[in-house]
Order: C-alpha cells, then sequence, then structure tokens
C-alpha cells in the first residue's frame, strides 16, 4: 500500500469518516512503515491540541456570558404606563361631566343661554361616547387610531364653536374649562397610538428558541444529515 492511501485512510479514520481502503489493510501498513507511524503520531498531537483550543475557547465564552448581565424584563409588558393611565383617568373624567350633565347640572352655561333638551342630550351622549373610546384606547392601544380621527375631528370643531360663544357671552370660563379633558384625551391618544405602532414587540422570557433564532455559519443548513456518516469497521471493499 502506498503511504499517501494510508495516510489519507487515516486522515478520514479521525475524522469518522469512511476509510476509502479495508481498516486491516491500513494497520498492517503501518505496522511496517515508521514513516507513516510517526505522520500519524504528529496528526494526534495536532488533533489533541485543537480539541483542547477549542474547547478552552468553549470555557471562555461561556464564562463571559456569565458575567455579562441580562437586562431583567419587568412582569407587565411594559411597566407602569404613564400614557394609557393617563388616558383612563381623562377618559374617566369626561364621563362623570357626561353624567353631572344629564342630572341637570349647569357647567358654565349662562342662564340666558340655556340649551334646550334635545341638544343636552347630545351633547351628553357626545360625552359619554368619548369617556367610553377613552377607557377602551387605555387598555387596548391598537384600537387608539379610530379614536384619535374622530376626537381630532370632534374637537377642533368644538374650539371653533367655544371660541364663538366665548366671545359673545353665552358661555363662561368654567364651561370652557370643562372642554379640556376631551382636548387632552385626544392628546393622549395620538401619542399611546404612535407609541404602540413604533415600539417592537417585547420578547416572551418563557419562550423557547425556535429555529430562526439560531445564527447558524454560512456553509451550515438547518436539520440534521445522516447521508455522510460511514462505518469505521474497515469493511469497506
Amino acid at each position: 500500500m502506498e503511504c499517501e492511501i494510508a495516510r489519507e485512510a487515516l486522515s478520514a479514520r479521525m475524522d469518522g469518516e469512511h476509510e476509502p481502503v479495508p481498516a486491516r489493510r491500513v494497520d498492517e501498513h503501518l505496522t511496517s512503515c515508521p514513516e507513516c507511524r510517526q505522520w500519524q503520531d504528529e496528526m494526534n498531537s495536532q488533533m489533541q491540541l485543537l480539541r483542547g483550543l477549542i474547547a478552552s475557547d468553549r470555557t471562555r465564552i461561556t464564562a463571559v456570558a456569565d458575567t455579562v448581565s441580562q437586562p431583567a424584563l419587568p412582569d407587565s409588558p411594559a411597566g407602569i404606563d404613564w400614557l394609557r393611565i393617563s388616558l383612563a383617568t381623562v377618559g374617566s373624567i369626561q364621563i362623570v361631566l357626561a353624567v353631572l350633565q344629564a342630572a341637570g347640572v349647569s357647567i358654565g352655561v349662562h342662564v340666558g343661554h340655556a340649551m334646550g333638551g334635545h341638544v343636552v342630550n347630545e351633547s351628553t351622549a357626545w360625552s359619554v361616547a368619548l369617556g367610553v373610546a377613552m377607557l377602551v384606547a387605555a387598555a387596548r392601544p391598537a384600537a387608539a387610531l379610530g379614536l384619535a380621527v374622530v376626537g381630532g375631528v370632534f374637537t377642533l370643531v368644538l374650539t371653533g364653536y367655544v371660541v364663538v360663544d366665548g366671545l359673545t357671552g353665552a358661555v363662561g370660563a368654567v364651561r370652557m374649562l370643562s372642554h379640556l379633558p376631551a382636548l387632552a384625551g385626544v392628546v393622549l391618544t395620538v401619542l399611546v397610538w404612535r407609541r404602540h405602532t413604533l415600539e417592537p414587540p417585547r420578547p416572551d422570557r418563557d419562550a423557547a428558541p425556535t429555529l430562526e433564532d439560531i445564527t447558524l455559519p454560512g456553509n451550515a443548513s438547518r436539520g440534521r444529515r445522516r447521508g455522510h456518516l460511514w462505518p469505521t469497521d474497515g469493511n469497506a471493499a
């Protein structure tokens, strides 16, 4: 047997691959060839050195990973969400104002310019609708866009009426201030919706990593390959 063929077979044996010639013939060649025995010893030494370096690198990587502090995820999805809490508070205030108006409490409307019963009912219905919509948007930020559009148009038109009525003396300062919750609610709704659309999804701390979470080398493929494995008992033809 030529030394080149024997060394190729020995290299395949060390790599756990299929030997091109029977193992018995390779062992017979080693017995009679001191150069191939020396070559095998050198290859075994290099293999042991390489394995030691790999094990050392893994140990250092593990040690570094253990020393890096992982950011603790809060128990709640986003901690204390002041925007949503503020929006829920404003929505509650809006509902309270609507209830007071429905109960007949005059909120800043001068006696000479009192509104008719039907107009009061419409205003009360709008106030209740805005308040409930704010509570829904605070609980589910994905629904904030619809309220932002409707509430924005409502407050824009309402501002024009308030300015005109204030200049003509139809309403007082208290009535004007009673519309501030609606304006604040619209602003908070826009902020809640904008943050909801911009923030990335938060990872689940209990979720197991998937195949997509694992980064493979450029020449690797997902899954297990078995077709390249061959027995090393020397039963090749």
